[in-house]
This record gives C-alpha cells, sequence and structure tokens, in this order.
C-alpha cells in the first residue's frame, strides 16, 4: 500500500470519528471485517441497538462470487411509535492482503438500501473500507477478527439529500468451522451496537 493510500485511510478515520454518523445500508450499526468467514455462503441474524430505535431485528444471506461477495439484509427497527421496514444489499471485496509492509488486511464495501415508514422512505449508500487482520488462537480453538471501518453515507429522503460519515468498529469471533458471532457498533453521534450469529459454509 502505498504512503498516499495510507493517508487517505487515516483521513478517513479521523474524520469519520469527528462527524455525525449514521448506520449502514439499513440504518442499524452492523458492519464488515475485511474478509469473508464462509467459503460458500451464510446464513444468519442480527440484534440491534441503532440510534433512532428502541430494537433492530434482522436477517440476512451472503454469498460468494470469486473473491468478492454480496449479501442481503431485511429486518424491522422498532421506533416506540412506529416500525421501520428495512432492506439492504452489499458488496465487499479484497483491496489489500497483510504483508510486511503493511499488517492489515484491506477490502472496500459498497451498499445500498432503504427503511420504509409511514408517510416516507430514506435510502442510503454506504461506501466504505474494512481495515483489520485474524488472530489464530491455535489448534482448534476460537479465531477473532477485530477491525474498524470508516464509512461514507450518501442519505436521500423526502428529496433532500445528505453526506453522513461512521466509524464501525468490530469483532468477529468463529467459535467452530459454523458459527461466527459478531459484535460491532459505531463512534460518533450515532451510540448503537450490535450482536449477530452465523451459520457459515
Amino acid at each position: 500500500m502505498t504512503r498516499a493510500a495510507l493517508t487517505g485511510l487515516s483521513l478517513a478515520v479521523a474524520l469519520a470519528a469527528a462527524l455525525p454518523a449514521r448506520g449502514q445500508e439499513t440504518g442499524t450499526p452492523v458492519f464488515a471485517a475485511p474478509y469473508r468467514a464462509f467459503s460458500s455462503h451464510e446464513l444468519g441474524a442480527s440484534v440491534s441497538a441503532p440510534s433512532g430505535a428502541d430494537l433492530g431485528v434482522e436477517g440476512f444471506y451472503s454469498f460468494s462470487s470469486g473473491r468478492n461477495d454480496f449479501g442481503l439484509r431485511l429486518g424491522v427497527l422498532d421506533r416506540g411509535d412506529g416500525s421501520d421496514v428495512v432492506l439492504g444489499g452489499r458488496f465487499r471485496t479484497r483491496l489489500v492482503s497483510h504483508s510486511q509492509d503493511f499488517p492489515l488486511d484491506v477490502a472496500l464495501t459498497l451498499g445500498v438500501g432503504a427503511a420504509f415508514f409511514d408517510g416516507g422512505t430514506v435510502v442510503r449508500v454506504p461506501i466504505g473500507v474494512s481495515l483489520g487482520r485474524r488472530i489464530d488462537s491455535g489448534g482448534s480453538g476460537p479465531s477473532f477478527v477485530p477491525y474498524l471501518q470508516p464509512v461514507l453515507v450518501p442519505t436521500f429522503a423526502g428529496g433532500d439529500s445528505e453526506l453522513k460519515l461512521a466509524l464501525g468498529l468490530g469483532l468477529d469471533i468463529r467459535f467452530t468451522h459454523r458459527l461466527d458471532l459478531r459484535l460491532s457498533g459505531s463512534l460518533g453521534d450515532l451510540e448503537g451496537f450490535a450482536v449477530s450469529l452465523a451459520w457459515v459454509r
């Protein structure tokens, strides 16, 4: 990775930590590690406490295609005085593999999603970079992937548009070859967290 690319990533992280944020494509603080945990596909569920809602419940399905993978999410956000139906899709591709010169794996993520509620729709198009590294405990024990993901989130609602920023922090824990636990949250004005469980193949 070049010095210019490293500088750009550092600036993105600093800006994301300093400015107001919203979540990913469905408006929940669910983020993505720099590489997939599955060879073929995965199926799972997320429970979150996003900013502006009491509870979010989502199901997700992801599948691989060469070095890339794609994910779909569908769920409901309970806002106390009503509920939003949320739908989103995500694309991820590896940009950099760790080396002696750069110790992290890096992936590009692109998404699009919408929240449908009584009287309107909010559309988000997050563009992010995920940086992290897998840590193996040795033998057949669990492995861990701590990561961070600065994300630009163009947001469209009621004919208006706004560019928002988020800094996602996450930890993926693989207990077995079939089961992943994923913890994530976001810094800034979005004070939310999420827990996901995935069955991988």
